[in-house]
């Protein structure tokens, strides 16, 4: 475990990233080291401010010293960061049960069934506070993933989620009735287009096609982080929203396409594609999603 330690060390100095920040804590806190995983975490949330996972294994490190009211504040901010962290909503919802907040513990509780239909733990827990069988919640689409029709693939986890088994339930998709994944295999088969997606402005799949998972979620946190440091640096001069961008390499492209909502449609293409067309197909699958 010394010489992992010593790798994430390096990495988060050279190359820092949330999932460095994170596994380095986790490996910190096993090893003993709580103050230096506590460390980590900060280091995380100050560079890293939206990723909700070092604000769960902080409050875990101060839940289990004593310091319940910060252990709170942060599963807090956690959940507002990553709606679907199961642990941030099953640590609150102990919390607010042992402190007599039954109604508290119980919208946590129900919350978790809205990404992780009937789940035995959450299920059991409900029924201990209500006395009644608990009934699963509905997930929101816009968090969810959809696959295209005709293929077989599971629903796949959204990006930047603990836990990833059991993370994303596919948005059901109807046979003959128009959805995000039929503009977007129409946008796919345009000439030079790899692949597309849809994400939100956290980084989260919502619907894809062409692309492996890896490349989903890479694709995803590009266009979640691209698009936030530029919306800061338009705003400086002037303007108050981001359209278009798009960055390019020798071997390739990623073009993105944004309107008024937190929905982008992220293109993988070859060198040289165009924007014009794709951009006629991407906001055709953004009106399909209800997003425009």
């Amino acid at each position: 475990m010394e010489s992992e330690l010593e790798r994430l060390r390096k990495k988060v100095e050279n190359f820092p990233s949330a999932s460095a920040y994170n596994r380095l804590a986790e490996l910190m806190r096993l090893g003993g080291d709580v103050g230096g995983a506590a460390q980590a975490c900060r280091r995380c949330i100050k560079e890293f401010p939206r990723n909700g996972q070092a604000y769960v294994i902080l409050a875990e490190i101060e839940m289990n010293s004593g310091k319940k009211e910060d252990a709170v504040k942060n599963l807090i901010t956690a959940v507002e960061r990553d709606p679907r962290s199961y642990t941030a909503h099953r640590m609150l919802a102990d919390y607010y049960s042992t402190s007599g907040k039954a109604s508290q513990a119980l919208q946590h509780l129900r919350l978790i069934l809205t990404f992780k239909a009937n789940d035995p733990l959450v299920m059991q827990k409900i029924e201990q506070l209500t006395g009644k069988p608990a009934a699963p919640a509905a997930g929101p689409p816009s968090t969810s993933t959809q696959r295209n029709p005709g293929t077989t693939s599971a629903s796949r986890p959204v990006a930047g989620a603990p836990g990833a088994p059991g993370r994303g339930d596919a948005i059901p998709f109807s046979p003959g009735k128009s959805g995000p994944g039929d503009s977007l295999i129409a946008l796919c088969r345009e000439s030079g287009v790899r692949g597309a997606l849809i994400a939100d402005d956290k980084g989260r799949v919502v619907a894809s096609n062409g692309l492996s998972p890896g490349q989903e979620d890479l694709l995803a946190a590009l266009a979640a982080e691209i698009g936030a440091a530029s919306l800061l640096a338009i705003k400086a001069i002037g303007q108050d929203k981001l359209s278009t961008w798009t960055a390019a390499a020798s071997q390739g492209q990623v073009l993105a396409f944004k309107r008024e909502q937190p929905f982008s449609v992220v293109v993988l293409a070859e060198p040289g594609v165009r924007p014009a067309m794709l951009e006629i197909r991407a906001r055709q699958a953004l009106i399909d999603l209800g997003a425009a």
